[in-house]
């Protein structure tokens, strides 16, 4: 089965075709598939050690009547956007310099059932050494959680025995945030017991559920290996030698 039949597939399943529904227009969530597919084959490029690399963040223009229509389904599209570049990248050998971002903006010099889309490569956030790297150029500026109690991982940086132990927060913005060793994660984790695609935080019905990717050492939490779990204030999640805390205030 080929990627765009698996991401059909996918969208079947989704809302019980309320999305389909919601599109009297002839856009069609196959084609912005497809043409997500042609932008990271047009703007291919080869880099160093032979590597291809495309882009990773995308933003979809719509019409303005389209994108309101859209707007209910924005989050879930965008998921299913992001694995269908993913299983692509793979599939062609391609290579992503941080994560797969797709956003839909709305715009007034489009009509009803037409589409573009704009492209570039952005790096994402890293965890090296206890320390959170952001990249100074990554666009939109991220910005405080959308989701009640403001969920979040606190990432200890510095020495505990030299007195300048200081903790960093790595805010849960979008409804899906992979982790792992690979470059194309939303945290990026650098840390050799950890798989490339190793597990994901998903913000479903106000909780948060830590889901283990069938990662090669295995997901913990306070110590017990996990599979699927529900997360609350004040765990721990373990992921190779790389230790997060989850948080979220106590006022949701």
């Amino acid at each position: 089965m080929g990627v765009l039949q698996r991401f059909e597939r996918r969208l079947e399943g989704m809302v019980e075709g309320a999305f389909a529904r919601a599109f009297k227009s002839e856009l069609q969530p196959v084609e912005v598939a497809s043409a997500v597919q042609r932008e990271m084959d047009d703007r291919a490029a080869i880099v160093a050690q032979g590597r291809t690399l495309v882009p990773n963040d995308f933003v979809v223009e719509l019409a303005d009547s389209d994108h309101e229509r859209l707007d209910v389904y924005a989050d879930s599209l965008g998921v299913e956007l992001a694995n269908l570049a993913r299983d692509y990248a793979k599939e062609q050998g391609y290579s992503f310099v941080g994560p797969v971002r797709m956003r839909f903006e709305g715009v007034d010099d489009l009509t009803t059932g037409t589409f573009r889309i704009r492209s570039g490569v952005i790096r994402g956030s890293t965890v090296e050494g206890g320390e959170i790297r952001r990249p100074a150029s990554d666009l939109p500026e991220p910005r405080g959680s959308d989701f009640a109690g403001h969920p979040r991982l606190i990432v200890s940086t510095g020495d505990p025995n030299g007195g300048g132990r200081q903790q960093r927060n790595y805010d849960l913005v979008t409804p899906t945030t992979l982790l792992g060793r690979g470059t194309d994660c939303d945290l990026r984790l650098v840390d050799p017991g950890v798989s490339r695609h190793h597990a994901e935080l998903r913000v479903e019905g106000g909780e948060v559920i830590l889901v283990d990717l069938g990662s090669t050492n295995g997901t913990f939490v306070n110590g017990q290996p996990i599979k699927h779990v529900v997360l609350t204030d004040g765990m721990q999640v373990t992921l190779g030698r790389t230790t997060l805390v989850f948080r979220r205030d106590s006022s949701y």
